[in-house]
């Protein structure tokens, strides 16, 4: 086989939306400016063959290709035929060698590959349906940079990107055009929420210590409740999407973290075994999706129910610049909501946090607030929502106690 890896415009793609806090971005674009031709070359056959002979990534980077094409739809089938069979999988491989080494040459014109690194480096990321452009952007700049600085991470991003690919197929409503919602630097998947970085920003991690228990509500696939897991005592999250839990679970076992536990469960039905000295909340209030639209104050009493004497709610809006008219992900009626809210909650600060992705993402609302010891018939409001959504920095330091 005899591939050339096309280093400018790899190099091209993945500088258009950087993550400059993104430790292995930052190696794999070091990386690609270093390579010699002959191992450029290697690694450009390796990818090639892992995502042209993947069924998952064939579908999620060649989606019209897949739909359109009788041939591609027989590969496909044929590959996930004979994917567990070490023989059939051998022989599958050989049989397609002649066609991987046709359609990852990316300098030949109307070849899958050309096709996609032409798209990626030139597409609009607002066309199409959300997320179309930016859920194949980032599936390719995942699959690139640990291919170049993670080889030890390419089986679990393969494993997570399966889990995604049956969450399209079978749950229905999938966030982000399929893609994942939250990202972990750490295991080379990008997200549209970066971990680390949303965490830093939200300022409360130095706060966590061993002796915390947390829990996080709509953990989505866990990256979040993985990285507070490396501070906190315990951690527990709860997600109704089981695809999502169990890409959390295999990232944690991948990790050997033992400390961090997971639930599939719709949050209005469950049951804790405990209360905890933190809870997370982030735009979880209703989803997008449509799984979970719980009264508010039958969720805020909920949440203050799970805390404990003294304990602390981290929350994150949904879009407080909407209109306001009650409809899932509209918070522009935040100060009606917190009429209720600080009836249990004592409000300790707030601030704006800036989206992380170029388009179909907004700036949103982060809340800390502080458990009542008894909830409260009625009181004097302090957040003030105008003024709230003006504010990108605390007032004051909400984590220094």
């Amino acid at each position: 086989m005899s591939l050339s890896f096309p280093v400018d415009t790899v190099l091209a793609i993945l500088q258009r939306f950087p993550r400059p806090a993104d430790e292995l971005e930052q190696q794999a674009l070091a990386r690609l400016k270093t390579l010699d031709a002959q191992e450029a070359d290697s690694l450009w056959e390796q990818l090639c063959l892992r995502v042209l002979l993947n069924p998952v990534y064939l579908e999620a980077l060649w989606p019209d290709a897949c739909s359109q094409h009788p041939e591609m739809r027989q590969l496909i089938q044929r590959l996930k035929e004979r994917l567990w069979v070490p023989d059939a999988r051998e022989q599958a491989e050989n049989d397609s060698a002649q066609w991987v080494l046709e359609q990852g040459d990316a300098g030949q014109h109307d070849t899958l590959m050309q096709r996609l690194l032409s798209y990626l480096k030139n597409g609009n990321p607002n066309g199409g349906a959300p997320f179309a452009f930016l859920a194949r952007y980032y599936t390719w700049r995942d699959v690139v940079v640990t291919q170049l600085v993670a080889p030890e991470r390419t089986e679990l991003t393969d494993r997570i990107f399966g889990l995604l690919d049956m969450q399209n197929k079978q749950w229905g409503k999938p966030y982000c055009g399929g893609y994942a919602y939250q990202g972990y630097a750490r295991v080379g998947i990008a997200g549209v929420k970066p971990t680390e970085e949303r965490l830093e920003g939200y300022g409360f991690m130095p706060w966590l210590n061993g002796d915390m228990s947390v829990l996080e509500i709509g953990c989505n696939n866990g990256f979040m409740a993985i990285e507070l897991a490396g501070r906190a005592g315990i951690v527990d999250a709860v997600e109704y999407n089981p695809f999502l839990v169990e890409i959390g679970r295999i990232t944690a076992e991948a990790l050997a973290l033992d400390n961090v536990s997971f639930q599939v469960a719709d949050f209005s039905n469950w049951m804790p075994a405990r209360r905890y000295d933190v809870v997370l909340s982030f735009a979880n209030h209703c989803t997008i999706d449509g799984n979970l639209a719980v009264e508010f104050e039958s969720f805020v009493a909920k949440l203050w129910g799970l805390t404990q004497d003294g304990g602390w709610l981290l929350f994150e809006s949904h879009n407080v610049f909407g209109a306001g008219t009650g409809a899932a992900g509209d918070d522009g009626d935040l100060d009606r909501k917190f009429d209720i809210m600080e009836c249990y909650f004592e409000l300790q600060d707030s601030k704006m946090t800036r989206a992380f992705v170029p388009s179909h993402d907004i700036d949103k609302l982060f809340v800390v607030l502080r458990r009542r010891p008894q909830v409260l018939a009625s009181v004097q409001r302090s957040m003030n929502l105008g003024e709230a959504r003006k504010r990108y920095a605390y007032q004051g330091e909400p984590f220094s106690c």
